[in-house]
């Protein structure tokens, strides 16, 4: 372990757990302080609030020890990540993992934040090999699978016919994507813009309507037309653009809170750990 890593700016502050991140064969080996791990994952947390103290190793051999670093220098200097490129998207799906594994729930929440922030500028590429990775890294249903495919529908490179290779099809990206490709046409349905200086708006207002729900206690439905008084659209001078925001569902949701993680969900997604720290 560096003198580098964080948890060496604090000798005696109670004993460390000690990870061994990255192939079993040559892994690098991390010492976390029991106190730090307790406050950010219920894994590492008696209860009755205590930190479990663990004198065993806990080994992530599945685990970048870059990844492992960066999660860490967060955690205990309290400063997330500054990425400025969409190639640190991939950073960040690495990061939400190996939050995951270890129960980190609350930064992996804070890390889909991050990327999506990350990836608002238009021309940002989330590319379809950050994708696979997130599918060849997470069970099925897992909600980082739905936060990144809605980031490449709307950010993913020009198709090419090596996209539609037989491994992504395997994984189920493209089902996943045609799914989510529908909500974005809803979303389209809704944003009609004139081209070539065709103002739209200023020729026909548009009127909005409110469709009260079947139970009080569901939205209420807005919907708005176009009011033409009879006279002609040129529909040649429409387009249907998306925002240029990124939106997670066809209410034009700005933020991907709906794909958060809570602390009911530790426990499922940590299995290795946990085997690590209860059946020594």
């Amino acid at each position: 372990m560096s003198n580098s890593f964080p948890y060496a700016a604090y000798p005696g502050v109670g004993v460390p757990t000690t990870f061994l991140v990255g192939p079993t064969t040559n892994p690098t080996r991390f010492d976390v302080h029991h106190s730090l791990l307790s406050k950010v994952s219920p894994l590492f947390t008696k209860p009755n609030g205590f930190p479990r103290i663990i004198l065993s190793n806990i080994s992530l051999p599945n685990i970048e020890p870059a990844t492992f670093r960066m999660l860490f220098t967060w955690l205990y200097e309290r400063k997330p990540p500054e990425y400025a490129s969409d190639t640190n998207l991939l950073d960040l799906m690495k990061l939400w993992v190996l939050a995951g594994e270890l129960g980190i729930w609350r930064t992996q929440n804070t890390v889909m934040r991050l990327g999506m922030a990350l990836m608002q500028p238009a021309y940002f590429v989330c590319k379809i090999e950050t994708v696979r990775w997130v599918y060849e890294n997470t069970p099925v249903k897992s909600s980082l699978r739905d936060y990144i495919i809605t980031i490449f529908c709307q950010r993913g490179p020009p198709i090419a016919p090596s996209t539609f290779s037989p491994d992504n099809e395997r994984l189920g990206i493209f089902r996943d994507a045609a799914d989510f490709m529908r909500k974005l046409n809803l979303v389209r349905a809704g944003n009609p813009r004139g081209l070539d200086g065709y103002d739209l708006y200023e020729q026909f207002p548009m009127q909005h309507t409110w469709s009260p729900s079947k139970n009080e206690l569901a939205p209420v439905r807005v919907r708005g037309c176009l009011v033409t008084g009879g006279e002609d659209v040129d529909w040649s001078k429409i387009e249907y653009p998306l925002p240029s925001f990124l939106v997670w569902g066809i209410e034009w949701e700005d933020l991907p809170d709906m794909h958060f993680v809570s602390e009911e969900n530790v426990r499922s997604v940590a299995g290795n750990v946990l085997k690590q720290i209860e059946f020594p």
